[in-house]
């Protein structure tokens, strides 16, 4: 497996746990408190659309967990100023042994270092606040790493636990490229310079005496590693409404729910919180980000208490969403005609409000958040409706079993491959002694893969599946798709056999939803991009 990146942004704050006890015992009747912050509504740089959905999800989260000492702040309400304070109140309210939950969705940037030598690159990590600009007073409206260091560092004094969750990034590397027919997307990352910078800070002279200390009861989940850009994606509210939001803040907020509780004991902990919010954002956000949890030690640490709250096992229906289609390289009439035809759709209402695009001059299918989906497509209804049975399908599988996902990955990386290139994927956290796996290419076409004739019945516990193989023609996207269980899955792979080879995308994703839907189960759903 992939090792954890330990060397990225904040990573001094995440000293090696095992170096020191920890200060105080845990009082008896602990308390989680949080302060939950999301910003959209930026006045000098470009706006986000989901990081408010966000807070409010996370914050009725921990509400439903048990949390009554919540601050939440909004857009022009999270300022520096208040923030602080808020930090501070929340500080002088604790008692040693309660849990501070920091949760920010938002903007974030680098910038350089403050103090000489304590960072490898040379950078600053920053999260930005609604009012931030380049000069004047919105340069204090930001918040550095060195400053959110000694936060923490403060709640450790007090004998405080801390979970910082940054829904925010600091790079602007893609995992891949955007392909512009999918419209303006949206990422919580900003390239910026300050000039005439009034934001003062009472930093430590040096990094030897900022690092003096331990902070093992610190849990930094991070939405991508240090290289990545987060995007925000289209998922849904509070209120189940579709929204623009951010992969990690919605993952994390059914994480408080109980979803990730794997062994039901009502507590949530650093190595529950890592297995679920890395599998379920990486499905959601089609591996364009993964999430990194710090520290890797004390995995059993408990991070949030979750009493009185209950798992959301998913959408209690079947039904596939409606696919925001647009249809362009073609007249307006044909266009149009071909909307009617179609099943499982609706019109587009923007450039940027878009599940997938049919380029029938170029014969290409273009996912909403930029992924060629399938290229030398034949612009018929059949061809058409078979492309939008899969995205249908795989968009539906990303919200099941959320609190069961078995961890895919694609080697060397969530690039784009391409022709001849030799690749691998690999299933792992496999519990469950009987596997199936299949993919679904952008086009519809089911490809069958596991298990055949001469293949064992069952699987090791915990022991990973991997498979190599080289890119080839059809290019586009396909998506490995896996079920473990623990009785024979002798039907579903008869089920999968009978349609291999064909455009049968929407008899694939049935039998798996009827097959998940009893038992105990586990999904896999991975993404696999290739081009010529």
């Amino acid at each position: 497996m992939v090792n954890d990146i330990t060397d990225g942004p904040l990573r001094h704050l995440l000293l090696p746990a095992l170096l020191a006890a920890w200060l105080f015992a845990p009082a008896a009747a602990a308390e989680t408190r949080a302060l939950v912050v999301g910003i959209d509504a930026y006045q000098h740089i470009s706006p986000l659309h989901g990081a408010v959905a966000d807070a409010q999800d996370i914050a009725a989260a921990l509400r439903r967990a048990g949390v009554s000492d919540l601050t939440l702040r909004l857009d022009a309400d999270a300022t520096r100023e208040r923030l602080t304070a808020d930090w501070q109140a929340l500080m002088d309210r604790a008692q040693p042994g309660d849990r501070l939950v920091f949760s920010f969705a938002g903007h974030g940037t680098q910038e350089p270092e403050r103090i000489a030598g304590n960072e490898d690159d040379g950078k600053d990590e920053v999260l930005l606040l609604g009012g931030v600009s380049e000069n004047g007073a919105g340069t204090r409206e930001r918040i550095p790493d060195d400053e959110l260091n000694q936060w923490f560092r403060d709640a450790a004094a007090r004998g405080l636990d801390v979970l910082f969750v940054a829904d925010s990034c600091h790079s602007g590397t893609l995992t891949r490229d955007i392909d512009p027919r999918a419209g303006q997307g949206s990422a919580r990352y900003t390239a910026y310079s300050v000039s005439d910078d009034l934001l003062e800070l009472d930093m430590p002279p040096a990094p030897s005496e900022r690092d003096a200390g331990d902070l093992p009861g610190l849990t930094f989940l991070a939405a991508g590693q240090e290289h990545e850009q987060v995007p925000e994606v289209d998922l849904f509210d509070v209120d189940g409404r579709r929204a623009r939001r951010g992969a990690l803040s919605w993952a994390f907020a059914r994480a408080l729910e109980g979803a990730a509780d794997r062994d039901s004991d009502g507590q949530l902990t650093r190595e529950e919180l890592n297995r679920f919010v890395r599998a379920n954002v990486r499905a959601i956000a089609d591996s364009r980000q993964t999430p990194n949890l710090l520290p890797v030690a004390a995995d059993t640490r408990v991070v949030v208490p979750l009493a009185g709250a209950s798992a959301r096992s998913g959408p209690g229906s079947t039904a596939l969403p409606q696919a925001r289609l647009r249809i362009e390289g073609t007249d307006a009439a044909s266009a149009a005609a071909l909307l009617r035809d179609l099943s499982g759709t609706v019109p587009a209402a923007g450039p940027d409000a878009v599940d997938l695009v049919f380029d029938i001059r170029r014969r290409e299918a273009v996912s909403g958040r930029g992924d060629i989906l399938a290229r030398d497509l034949d612009p018929t209804r059949p061809a058409l409706q078979s492309v939008i049975d899969a995205w249908r399908g795989v968009e539906r599988l990303k919200l099941e079993r959320l609190g069961d996902r078995l961890s895919m990955r694609v080697f060397p990386d969530d690039g784009l491959h391409h022709r001849g290139r030799t690749i691998a994927f690999e299933i792992d956290d496999i519990l469950l002694p009987y596997l199936v796996f299949f993919s679904l290419s952008g086009d519809g076409t089911v490809h069958f893969h596991y298990p055949f004739p001469g293949d064992p019945p069952t699987l090791p516990a915990g022991r990973p599946v991997r498979v190599e193989f080289q890119v080839t023609p059809p290019f586009g996207a396909d998506h490995i798709i896996a079920v473990a269980s623990d009785a024979s899955l002798d039907q579903l792979a008869a089920d999968l056999k009978a349609i291999d080879g064909r455009r049968a995308a929407r008899q694939a994703i049935e039998a798996v939803l009827a097959i998940t839907r009893q038992g105990r189960r586990q999904l896999g759903l991975q993404g696999l991009y290739t081009a010529p």
